[in-house]
């Protein structure tokens, strides 16, 4: 279905897109010329008071940010089929909805004759547009001032999304002309009208079963395939050489069968390389400003270097609050680097070991896994129920009788290269953690237990070798076709020669022949891990009631190795792609960073957690009821705060528009504050203990929750090499 020219117009000082689809039409045009905001209703919901009315009217302005007050102006009214006459009891102006254009949904028939209230699930109550006699859905214009977007998008047709593909929209702000917009249409389109009793929405639900994610704005990392759309890969001559898709992933097609609002596609970098310059496209920006302007990486100091598939993800949901969701690419184990940069909860999902026909794998690489972010566990929780499909495996963080079954904690060991600030901060997470599971922590340092293994074994191999040199070859055949259809749709002497891959390709082509030996390698580290540390045997422990906990490394220099998919990585960014295991961003507090003139700026500090295989949604139940108990935050907020400031008792009341969210206990997080704002904050040699707020004295548990429960012993793991 071909979508015609777009128009758009400008109510209240905000920028708006009529979808072209016409959806139904009125007897004759309230202004011919004109285009004209309106507020479609049922006769139902028209026939009350006019006080009840004007609650209705009010409500779908304060529930909605597409709709206005200016919406209410004018209503149209949807008639039912036994009517024939308009209510009267509004005095706002009134017209009649003749006709309406039928279609049949992805949710089933919409023949009135089958279901009397199908015809309201396709033209639902909300905010419209009338261009002449012919009502439009309305789409409320964002500017993407971060910079996160490829482009914006709206389905060919409003009632099948899902099989009717959808067309790329890259309109200029209006604000400041240079920031492109993403069209987002009325939350009401997905709801049922609030004049609908509780029984017949129970009984329309149970016909039609509705998606906790229904409704819900998610956007799209580039990688991912969508009919119609453009997969650019920042990259002018991959454009050059495919046209728009004419398929859609599977993950995608699932995210549309549950209901989503699909609103655009992020950026990634330049063929998906980890650590790239952005060379044809500008980096996204980060809301979190002292990321900025403190850590000194080359993701946020602004060189325009970062990790590829899911920065612009990251961005979008840090950045804008009316985005719920973000799906981004986990090469390069972008998920837990973006989740740490941009504070957001980001779960890279468990893998199938074998291959299965529905892998959610990106179509643009295979080493790819689909990754979500959110910005509160709850809602990360309900996303991965409903988009990654079957239940959890054996190895589940939680025993059938619900009794958890994580029996040891791996915690690692950068204790030596982290302020005590730092230290204590995550002696905070890891005691939730502990305390929760009444298991104490197993403290490991992976890189001296590797050397050592390394040494004791006679392993000649550089694992920081091996891993570049398996990132080149797999990336040289993951483009393969790209370079083969590139020389043949233009002249093969033209070449590729200006892309950042090509010196990785040239490795690959001087190694072709070390590729087996390579994979090899990686399944000797990949085997000692599994073998030596997941599983004790001095414990009743294995790999499947592990958990790992990985601090936020960020804040320090380290001597880290060249990952196995082409950046500079630490172990901790290797662990979950080897072993196929989900991996969960935490952020849980912030740190002071530099002051912006006036404004001082905070920094998330993000722990991560790695779960037993096939454990994506215990995982994050396990993590959230830990945090909830030892009063620690399970969301965040978007913008350059992760976390509201403590200024006051009601600061801690961002969850409360969310009960899920709410916390139990208020002193853990507060007192992560006061341990950063303290005077002793201005220095990085800070010598107060983990378990004390700067003095010597140490605190104790306390049932109440008025002081921080720390750990009171470690266990240091010794490896046994027989």
């Amino acid at each position: 279905m071909s979508v015609p020219n777009l128009i758009t117009c400008e109510v209240d000082g905000i920028q708006y897109l009529l979808h072209p689809q016409i959806l139904g039409s009125t007897e004759a045009p309230i202004k011919a010329d004109q285009v004209i905001p309106v507020l479609l209703l049922t006769e139902e919901e028209l026939n009350g008071t006019p006080e009840q009315i004007g609650q209705l009217l009010q409500y779908y302005v304060d529930t909605d940010d597409v709709c206005s007050s200016s919406f209410t102006d004018i209503l149209v009214e949807k008639p039912s089929k036994k009517s024939s006459s308009p209510s009267p009891s509004s005095s706002k102006a009134t017209y009649r909805l003749l006709q309406t254009v039928a279609a049949r949904t992805s949710y089933g028939t919409t023949n009135p004759e089958d279901d009397p209230q199908d015809e309201d699930d396709d033209l639902p109550s909300g905010p419209y547009f009338l261009s002449g006699p012919n009502l439009h859905q309305a789409y409320r214009l964002y500017p993407d001032t971060q910079d996160a977007f490829v482009h914006g998008m709206i389905p060919n047709d409003v009632h099948n999304p899902s099989t009717g593909g959808f067309k790329a929209v890259s309109f200029l702000a209006s604000s400041d002309s240079m920031s492109k917009t993403i069209p987002v249409p009325s939350r009401h389109y997905t709801r049922f009208p609030p004049t609908i009793s509780s029984t017949a929405q129970a009984a329309q639900k149970q016909k039609r079963p509705t998606s906790p994610i229904r409704g819900k704005r998610v956007t799209l990392t580039d990688g991912l395939e969508l009919v119609g759309t453009q997969t650019t890969l920042a990259c002018r001559a991959f454009v050059a050489t495919y046209p728009p898709a004419t398929e859609t992933d599977a993950y995608v097609q699932r995210l549309l069968s549950e209901g989503a609002v699909l609103v655009g596609k992020t950026k990634t970098s330049q063929l998906r390389i980890g650590n790239s310059l952005w060379p044809e496209t500008h980096f996204p920006a980060n809301p979190r400003g002292a990321a900025r302007s403190t850590r000194g990486n080359v993701f946020d100091c602004g060189s325009g270097r970062g990790t590829g598939t899911a920065v612009g993800s990251a961005s979008a949901v840090a950045g804008y609050g009316w985005l719920e969701y973000a799906v981004g690419g986990n090469v390069d184990s972008a998920v837990r680097e973006s989740g740490n940069r941009y504070g957001l909860y980001g779960l890279r999902r468990s893998l199938m070991l074998t291959a299965v026909p529905d892998n959610d794998k990106s179509s643009a690489g295979r080493d790819d896994c689909v990754g979500i972010f959110g910005r509160s566990l709850h809602d990360l929780l309900i996303m991965a129920r409903c988009t990654f499909p079957g239940v959890d495996g054996s190895g589940s963080a939680k025993g059938s009788s619900g009794n958890t079954a994580v029996k040891r904690i791996l915690y690692l060991d950068y204790v030596k290269d982290m302020d005590q600030k730092l230290e204590y901060a995550m002696d905070v997470f890891v005691n939730a953690l502990e305390r929760h599971l009444s298991v104490d922590r197993t403290i490991i340092n992976l890189d001296e237990e590797w050397e050592k293994y390394r040494v004791k074994r006679g392993l000649e191999f550089s694992l920081s070798e091996t891993a570049q040199l398996l990132y080149d070859l797999n990336h040289y055949h993951e483009y393969a076709d790209f370079r083969k259809d590139y020389q043949e749709k233009f002249h093969p002497n033209r070449g590729l020669a200006d892309l950042e891959a090509q010196p990785l390709w040239s490795s690959a082509r001087a190694h072709e022949k070390q590729h087996k030996q390579l994979q090899d390698q990686v399944k000797t580290f990949r085997d000692w891990f599994e073998q030596h540390i997941l599983t004790s045997k001095s414990e009743d422990t294995g790999e499947g009631d592990t958990i790992i906990v990985i601090p936020d490394v960020s804040f320090h220099p380290k001597g880290h190795i060249t990952g196995f998919f082409g950046r500079m990585l630490g172990f901790e960014d290797m662990l979950s792609s080897q072993m196929a295991t989900p991996q969960l961003s935490v952020p849980f507090t912030q740190k002071p960073g530099e002051w912006l003139g006036e404004e001082q700026t905070y920094t998330p500090v993000v722990a991560s957690v790695i779960g037993p295989k096939l454990t994506n949604k215990t995982l994050i139940t396990l993590v959230t009821d830990a945090l909830k108990a030892s009063g620690l935050p399970t969301s965040v907020q978007p913008g350059p705060l992760c976390f509201p400031l403590p200024t006051s008792t009601s600061a801690y009341d961002h969850d409360s528009d969310n009960d899920h969210d709410h916390h139990p206990k208020e002193p853990a997080e507060r007192k992560l504050h006061d341990i950063w704002m303290s005077p002793e904050a201005e220095d990085d040699n800070y010598s107060g203990e983990p378990g004390s707020t700067g003095g010597s004295d140490e605190k104790d548990f306390d049932d109440d929750g008025e002081t921080l429960a720390l750990a009171k012993s470690s266990l240091h793991i010794e490896v046994d090499f027989s």
